[in-house]
This record gives structure tokens, C-alpha cells and sequence, in this order.
């Protein structure tokens, strides 16, 4: 059974074939399905219209899937990604899990693998909506006595640090009261950092606490850059500080001296 709200997915294959299956098979399922056959034809439709996943294509001619999911990210409601692909490569499946992917599948693939991809996509896209309106029930009370909350505790689920709230059980956001959206992988970054307030973290040790995966120093730094790039800019640069050579720090901007 899915989730209330969850349920249109974007297609984007340049195989007639694999769209027709995927929009016949998913809509048995009880998924309104919207298929294109180029990342062209995507952004085209996503300008217009927002969908809950997009089930990308790796190899594609003009846009491939990897350039697709990059122009995605600056869309204002970012879908639920699944790549799939006759071709992965270690460097590969790190640029689709840096672009937000939450899965990565080999053609040809088992609908059932798929439909579980699915419904864990769907599931954490209802999640972001209930944290949306968790967003709004904080604004109106923990805001208005931000300081009354503790901070800099590893042990506690909501966090006042300067003027962001940070809720690590609805893994939401907010700055001087405003709800700031991050991705998954944003806020994996955040709640790992904010855990360890000033500690220096490397992108190896981040990129095994977010994605569970060791890797070498450049492979991390590019999976995680974009990532930490967009944090920054979202919660402002003063908060998440580079530290060049070594990687980056939270800091309570409140208390720099």
C-alpha cells in the first residue's frame, strides 16, 4: 500500500520499450506515470509540473542521466532520484549518489528491486512533507523562545544553535524561523557535524557516516562538495567553515570571537 500524496513518478528513457513497461507496470501498481524520452523533454516538463520520483536513464543521447539530475538540483521542489543504467562504474554510481540519488539500478533489472526502490523513494518523499509541517508547528512555539532550548548536545532531538532550530527526528531546518529545505544528504551532513560541534571532519569520514562507504580522499571530496556547497549556502557559510587541507567544521556562528 503507498503513501497518501506520493505517487507520480517522471520516466525519462530514450527506449520507447522501457517507458511503455515501466508506465504499464507502475500504473498497475496505482502510480500516475508521466514519461519522456529525453532529459531535454524533462526539464521541459518539470518547469510546469513536480513530481514525487524520477526514474532517470543513465545513457541517454544530448543530456545523459547525470546531467540531468545536476539541473534538476536547482528545480525549487527536487524529486526522489533512481538511476538506472547498463553501465555502472565506481565513479558513476559516486555521481549519482553526490546528485541526490537514493537508488542506483542495473538494466536489466527485477521490477520487484525496483518497486522496493520505489516505495523507500516514496516513503522518504512523504517524510520531507511531514517535515514540512513540523517546520510550521516549530515556527509558531520553539522559535519564539529559541534560547529556552539546550544546544551542542549530541544526546538531544532538537537543537538551538545561534539562529537555526535544528530537529534531528524530523530532520528539519529552520533559520531565524524560516523553514530552510535540505536534501537528505544535506541534512545527513548537518546531523553529523552539529553532533560534534567544532570538531574537524574529513570528507572520508564523512562520506562513511553519510553513505557508508570508504573511500579515497578525492572520490569523497567529490561526492560530498556539491553537497556541502549547496549546505553552506543554504544555512550561511559561517556555520559549516572550510578547513583548507582538511576538510570542514560546524561552528555556532554566535559565539566566534
Amino acid at each position: 500500500m503507498k503513501l497518501l500524496d506520493t505517487n507520480k513518478i517522471l520516466v525519462v528513457d530514450d527506449e520507447e520499450n522501457v517507458r511503455f513497461f515501466l508506465a504499464e507496470e507502475l500504473e498497475a501498481e496505482g502510480y500516475k506515470v508521466f514519461a519522456v524520452a529525453s532529459g531535454a523533454e524533462a526539464l521541459e516538463f518539470l518547469a510546469h509540473s513536480s513530481v514525487d520520483l524520477a526514474i532517470v536513464d543513465f545513457q541517454m543521447p544530448g543530456l545523459t542521466g547525470i546531467q540531468l539530475m545536476e539541473a534538476m538540483q536547482s528545480l525549487t521542489d527536487v524529486p526522489e532520484l533512481i538511476m538506472l543504467t547498463a553501465h555502472a562504474t565506481l565513479d558513476t554510481s559516486i555521481e549519482a549518489m553526490r546528485l541526490g540519488s537514493c537508488d542506483f539500478l542495473l538494466k536489466p533489472y527485477v521490477l520487484d528491486d525496483l518497486l522496493r526502490g520505489i516505495h523507500s523513494a516514496m516513503s522518504r518523499r512523504q517524510q520531507k512533507t511531514q517535515q514540512r509541517l513540523a517546520v510550521e508547528l516549530l515556527t509558531t512555539s520553539v522559535y519564539r523562545n529559541p534560547a529556552s532550548l539546550p544546544s551542542n548536545r549530541p544526546d538531544l532531538t532538537v537543537l538551538a544553535v545561534g539562529d537555526l532550530t535544528i530537529n534531528l527526528d524530523e530532520m528539519s531546518l529552520m533559520k531565524a524561523g524560516t523553514p530552510i529545505t535540505l536534501t537528505p544528504t544535506e541534512f545527513k551532513l548537518l546531523a553529523t557535524m552539529v553532533k560534534r560541534p567544532n570538531h574537524p571532519f574529513t570528507f572520508q569520514e564523512l562520506a562513511k557516516t553519510v553513505h557508508g562507504q570508504y573511500l579515497t580522499p578525492h572520490q569523497a571530496r567529490d561526492m560530498l562538495k556539491s553537497h556541502l556547497g549547496r549546505l553552506r549556502r543554504k544555512m550561511g557559510a559561517s556555520y559549516i567553515v572550510n578547513l583548507r587541507g582538511v576538510g570542514y567544521k560546524f561552528v555556532d556562528a554566535h559565539d566566534q570571537t
